[in-house]
């Protein structure tokens, strides 16, 4: 669950993104206001404890290892709630959800029974943003900054298979993340202020704490003697985005 301090952090984000951006059109600084929204890819490096903790731990004596865990991907769902010119520069107040995954399989024998394990993390994130942009010649904008607030979950699934049937354990995130992103990028118009494509390069905070199943039972149990501080992933890193922007007339 949210704690209070978290919900009002959410709330005074939400004005300063949107409440100013539109007091201050209202006051005729912008010459063109737009609504809209977005799809893309996207592409996450971050830094795992715990998790690549574990696989250390499964690769001991076994032939069919497991890959360690660091690079996500998957997509991005967005809507620019406002996007108006302030003397020049572009501002954009968006949100978006965002769904990234990685995937590895490995066999291990267990008391002379060869199991087979799939591990399937997903990242999950709903965001609030800010973007100030310029343009730098017809159809190509710079974005000088794009910045947005995270709340972020994960689960993990472990599948086991063996002769004697399917094992499924599903671990969870026990309290809600709260990261941060900010970078740079470039727009590029194709039907103009109404179409485009969006490239974004940024740094994201990304920290997952403890893992567990809905029946209590720890992921850190899965490895012998861990590291009792140390979070499921440590910290986050290089992200990309790319998407195509669609945006109508307020």
């Amino acid at each position: 669950m949210i704690n209070k301090s978290k919900i009002s952090f959410i709330i005074i984000a939400i004005y300063l993104f949107t409440g100013k951006t539109l007091f201050s059109q209202s006051f005729g600084f912008g010459c063109l206001g737009l609504v809209g929204g977005y799809a893309g890819y996207n592409y996450q490096q971050y830094q795992p404890g715990l998790l690549n903790d574990y696989v250390d731990y499964f690769n001991l004596n076994t032939k069919n290892k497991l890959d360690k865990f660091g690079k996500a991907e998957g997509y991005r769902f967005g809507i620019n709630f406002f996007r108006a010119k302030f003397s020049g520069f572009f501002v954009t107040a968006k949100g978006f959800y965002q769904q990234l995954s990685e995937s590895h399989s490995g066999q291990k024998i267990v008391t002379n029974e060869l199991i087979y394990f799939d591990n399937d993390l997903k990242l999950n994130s709903w965001g609030l943003g800010l973007d100030v942009g310029v343009p730098i010649f017809n159809g190509l904008h710079w974005k000088i900054l794009d910045g947005a607030i995270l709340i972020n979950s994960a689960k993990l699934t472990q599948t086991q298979n063996s002769s004697v049937g399917t094992l499924i354990q599903k671990f969870s995130n026990d309290k809600t993340e709260l990261g941060y992103s900010f970078g740079s990028g470039f727009v590029v118009e194709i039907l103009k202020n109404y179409i485009s494509i969006e490239g974004i390069i940024a740094f994201t905070h990304l920290k997952i704490d403890k893992m567990k199943t809905d029946e209590n039972f720890q992921f850190k149990d899965l490895i012998e003697s861990p590291d009792e501080n140390e979070t499921f992933i440590n910290s986050g890193g290089f992200n990309a985005v790319l998407q195509l922007n669609v945006g109508f007339p307020l």
